[in-house]
């Protein structure tokens, strides 16, 4: 859940004992890829969310498996989580590289981060108890934390290889939560090693793998059916790694184009508030539920379709609000909160000018894409 996907120079100085006080951490740039990826997840988490909050049948009149909850579970369920979960992961990668140039106990630091949010979970559970905050709180504590003890060596090599190692046992016991501690490692060693940049710079590689995945993903539907998916769990986490990679892929490959333009502005502000915007879209279904508990009266398919336009206005409201938001006050409200809780006031204003910069360069972009169209 994590939103901070700044880093600085790999070059930059790790403070010892003997260089007193930590100094603030050098000029850093967002990575906007991670950003629209981080907006995406939550559109489809928020669908994902959406029928048990409703209370959604899975069976229509008929006792037939309703048409529009098997789309959901084939092509919804368990195939964002994993973005979501993995992108917390590289988030905790960037900032444990910084970590120690803001804090002289990095660790402490981090673990009042993992406990605040461990806080908010259990909040959010009593309104949504399928919420991820709480389980990701653990697993960060019990799982990344220590992983920071391995020498910088190795760091990303074991955390690479116990994640994928964690990663298929938690698929072979079905997904869900159980892939947490794979994707959380996998993430981190990705984090570390400034891979999305690296990878960024190589389109062609990038294509390959979603074409392999997205292989992978199409004979998977091929050779079994919605009910085999369904009754072998294990077959669909696993088609929900492989998709979530093909989109992963696709998504990052798009950012290379001009659809950059468009994609932007619309998902890279939702993910820079991912924390406020998951609270947020389970207070709005809450509303929506409050005002009409019975979706399955205005449609034919069991209410799913009315359920889906209930999504989408509440994403654009968040796009709306996440965008306005963030030119006018620089950062998300929890999010705010969270890095106080983390790095105290200094870090919080220090983070104030970050977003200032940021907002400087993402006004001089577009009066520049203003100028290039005149």
């Amino acid at each position: 859940m994590s939103s901070d996907t700044t880093d600085s120079p790999s070059s930059a100085h790790r403070p010892t004992a003997a260089d007193g006080p930590p100094t603030a951490p050098a000029p850093r740039t967002r990575i906007a890829t991670l950003d629209v990826l981080r907006g995406l997840a939550l559109c489809g988490i928020m669908i994902v969310n959406l029928p048990a909050m409703f209370g959604l049948d899975s069976l229509d009149d008929n006792g037939d498996v309703e048409i529009f909850y098997a789309l959901e579970q084939d092509f919804v369920q368990n195939r964002f989580f994993p973005i979501f979960s993995i992108l917390f992961g590289i988030g905790f990668g960037i900032m444990w590289n910084s970590a120690r140039t803001r804090s002289r106990r990095p660790r402490l630091a981090l673990l009042r981060r993992f406990l605040f949010l461990g806080v908010l979970g259990t909040g959010h559970m009593l309104l949504q108890p399928g919420e991820a905050l709480l389980p990701y709180a653990i697993v960060a504590i019990v799982i990344l934390l220590p992983s920071t003890f391995i020498p910088a060596r190795v760091l990303a090599v074991t955390t690479a290889i116990v994640g994928a190692v964690l990663l298929a046992a938690g698929v072979w016991f079905g997904g869900g939560p159980v892939i947490i501690p794979g994707l959380f490692l996998l993430g981190f060693a990705i984090g570390h090693t400034d891979m999305v940049r690296r990878a960024l710079r190589h389109p062609g590689r990038l294509a390959l793998i979603a074409g392999a995945s997205a292989l992978i993903s199409v004979l998977g539907f091929l050779v079994t059916d919605h009910h085999t998916r369904a009754l072998h769990m294990e077959i669909s986490a696993g088609l929900g790694i492989t998709m979530a990679l093909c989109f992963v892929t696709v998504a990052m490959l798009l950012m290379l184009t001009p659809a950059e333009a468009i994609l932007r502005p619309i998902f890279a502000p939702l993910g820079r508030m991912a924390l406020s915007n998951y609270i947020g879209a389970t207070l709005l279904i809450l509303a929506a539920e409050a005002v009409e508990p019975e979706l399955s009266r205005f449609d034919d398919h069991g209410g799913y379709l009315a359920g889906v336009i209930v999504c989408v206005i509440i994403m654009v409201i968040q796009i709306l609000v996440s965008a306005l938001w963030l030119r006018f006050v620089g950062q998300g409200p929890l999010e705010k909160l969270w890095r106080l809780v983390t790095w105290g006031r200094e870090g919080t204003r220090a983070r104030g000018r970050e977003d200032a910069r940021t907002r400087s360069r993402e006004n001089a972009r577009d009066r520049g894409r203003e100028d290039a169209r005149i």
